[in-house]
């Protein structure tokens, strides 16, 4: 049996697992999905084309090239429409009809709740995504699904320093605070973990600001300058990334634009993260910045002398989630 990390962000499904020769591999698919049944699709090689699926009597299709439904809804990460993109990731990442063991992960501030005597894990919503993960999904062109034999769910803050610091069996000592930075497409998770994997609880928030932001921002701007209509997100994620756009059948620089809408919600973000931190940043190890939205927020770095960027820090949670259950596996 193969142990998988899911990483089920807003803006893209992330996954993590060892290959035959103890490698991690790693593997990304846009969240974009949307119900009806628009086509099914097979796997050729390793190109993926459009396929469906069906959970709970409702279809949905996802693939490249899909507009997808806005996965920015309450609860996301409990919805079928996590659920199809997950169990997606999956089939495109080769373990179709194969038995695994998966970890997924929670924000800090959802992975643990308030009672009187301080903060606990929160059993109840850590149940529901193991139950909303277990429900039946049913691929449209008969092909198998991947068959989750176990699922556990971790808080993400904590994974994100597992990554960091766990290579094979060997975890390297803490002997000071880690502050994480978590930037994701729809929030930005920030919080302090204390040496032996333990979260500051005073020090821990979840901000619904992210990547995704940038891009509605950005999207509003250049529809505005060009007078165009509305802009698919596979155009915008395009704009984001080179500066440029395909407007009234002419290639259009919006550098600016997407820059601009950048800086506007780097502000937001940068005043955030200090709030939860004060002014203690200075006695922080280190200031583990992961998660996608690091890319297009890099800057945010330069106002920590102690900021570090993991290799591949969109992958730090997928990774880190599967390295805390090998452990356990391992025990």
């Amino acid at each position: 049996m193969i142990n998988v990390g899911i990483d089920d962000g807003y803006a893209a499904v992330k996954v993590a697992w060892h290959d035959g020769e103890g490698t991690i591999r790693t593997l990304t698919v846009p969240s974009r999905a949307r119900r009806g049944s628009y086509g099914v699709g097979t796997l050729i090689g390793e190109d993926v084309s459009v396929m469906g699926f069906e959970t709970e009597g409702e279809r949905f299709t996802v693939g490249p090239g899909i507009e997808g439904e806005t996965t920015r809804i309450p609860e996301y990460n409990l919805s079928s429409l996590s659920r199809i993109l997950s169990h997606y990731a999956l089939v495109v990442a080769g373990f179709a009809g194969k038995s695994v063991r998966i970890a997924s992960g929670l924000p800090l501030d959802r992975y643990f709740r308030d009672e009187r005597d301080g903060k606990k894990k929160d059993e109840v919503r850590i149940a529901r995504k193991v139950e909303n993960f277990a429900k039946p999904v049913r691929r449209l062109d008969g092909g198998e699904t991947a068959r989750i034999e176990r699922h556990a769910v971790f808080a993400q803050g904590l994974a994100a320093v597992v990554d960091w610091r766990a290579s094979g069996r060997s975890v390297r000592s803490q002997e000071s605070p880690v502050g994480v930075v978590d930037i994701g497409g729809q929030t930005t998770d920030v919080s302090v973990i204390r040496p032996h994997f333990q979260a500051d609880h005073d020090r821990l928030s979840t901000f619904e600001v992210g990547a995704l932001d940038a891009r509605d921002l950005a999207r509003r701007r250049i529809r505005s300058a060009y007078d165009a209509d509305e802009i698919s997100d596979e155009d915008m994620d395009v704009a984001m990334t080179t500066g440029k756009i395909k407007i009234w059948g002419k290639d259009v620089f919006v550098a600016d634009e997407c820059r601009a809408a950048v800086k506007e919600v780097e502000s937001q973000l940068d005043a955030r993260i200090r709030s939860v931190f004060g002014k203690k940043t200075s006695g922080l190890e280190a200031v583990l910045f992961v998660g996608g939205g690091v890319y297009p927020f890099r800057d945010l770095t330069t106002g920590f002398p102690n900021a570090v960027i993991p290799e591949c820090p969109e992958f730090a949670n997928a990774r880190g989630l599967l390295k805390v259950l090998a452990y356990q596996e391992s025990r």
